[in-house]
């Protein structure tokens, strides 16, 4: 039998400090994360970034990068659709006479392959909204679920409340769903056409909300247009306005139009973006007060467009 030895362990601290004060202050740093996207050359996003390429700055000071994530990052996913007279003016489509519901023509978009990728990443919801926010498949890792939710949304084509949908409030109850979520990145996406007025007017309130979240937000809007030639209406100038301020909290984008045959580009831009995004993480130590802290992020590679949240708040 060979003679036991014995192992001595030193650890050594630094002056002034003991071992539990040492576990204290590394316990005192919190985990955060953040998504951004980049867009190179010719418009496609980056799929083969490394970490040495990025370079993380809080409040102008560089910061560690201690994880790089991509394609498998969990994500939980929420959808909510405005199903109103507003985008579902007939009981049923007929193209061959010129009769589209808008909601039809994002739903054509959504049903073909659009959620099996989404679903790879992490849970998917769907809802719609129109005087409330109603559910219609809970969040799930089965795309045929949501297929079949899809296929059985019927048009909301009578009603009277038409300028009075609260758009905002959609995004509240979207970010109320997704806020506990134990996803690291977690997106909410609306198709809506027109802010209202009051929801207009709370755009600073909104703004508040998102950007204590970690949520991000993408919109598809369609303001229609009143005017003739190159003249935008008040509704599309005020959609512009509000929605990009709103997702100019997050690391999402708006995507804004008065007409509704650009659905089949924003589509496939926002399935991109969804689909090709990092994710950093990285330690911050909380202070006595919460404050905003400003983002940066870059990206060495040339021409590249960085889309990325601009404040944290811890």
């Amino acid at each position: 039998m060979k003679p036991m030895r014995a192992l001595f362990i030193v650890l050594f601290v630094p002056l002034g400090l003991t071992v539990p004060s040492l576990l204290r202050a590394a316990e005192a740093k919190e985990a955060r994360y953040l998504s951004f996207s980049v867009k190179g050359e010719h418009d496609f996003y980056l799929r083969d970034l490394e970490l040495e390429e990025i370079e993380l700055r809080l409040d102008d000071e560089p910061v560690e990068i201690r994880y790089l994530g991509s394609s498998g990052v969990s994500t939980s996913f929420a959808f909510i659709l405005e199903n109103s007279p507003r985008t579902a003016m007939y009981p049923v489509s007929r193209p061959r006479m010129g009769q589209i519901n808008p909601i039809d023509h994002i739903r054509y978009n959504m049903l073909f392959d659009f959620f099996r990728p989404l679903t790879e990443k992490g849970p998917v919801l769907l809802a719609q909204f129109f005087e409330e926010v109603e559910v219609l498949q809970d969040f799930t890792e089965y795309d045929d679920s949501l297929t079949m939710a899809m296929n059985d949304l019927q048009p909301e084509f009578a009603g009277i409340v038409m300028n009075q949908i609260e758009v905002g409030r959609a995004v509240g109850r979207g970010v109320d769903l997704l806020r506990n979520r134990p996803e690291r990145r977690k997106v909410l996406v609306l198709f809506t056409t027109t802010v209202d007025r009051e929801s207009y007017q709370n755009l600073e309130e909104y703004q508040l909300m998102l950007r204590n979240t970690d949520i991000d937000l993408f919109v598809l809007s369609f303001a229609p247009r009143t005017a003739l030639g190159s003249t935008y209406s008040f509704e599309e100038k005020m959609n512009t306005f509000f929605f990009r301020r709103l997702v100019s909290e997050t690391s999402g984008w708006a995507y804004i139009s008065g007409e509704y045959v650009y659905v089949d580009e924003f589509m496939t831009d926002l399935k991109a973006r969804l689909g090709h995004s990092y994710t950093v993480g990285f330690y911050v130590e909380p202070e006595d007060e919460v404050a905003e802290h400003e983002i940066e992020i870059k990206v060495s590679r040339k021409k590249s467009e960085v889309t990325h949240r601009k404040f944290l708040v811890y």
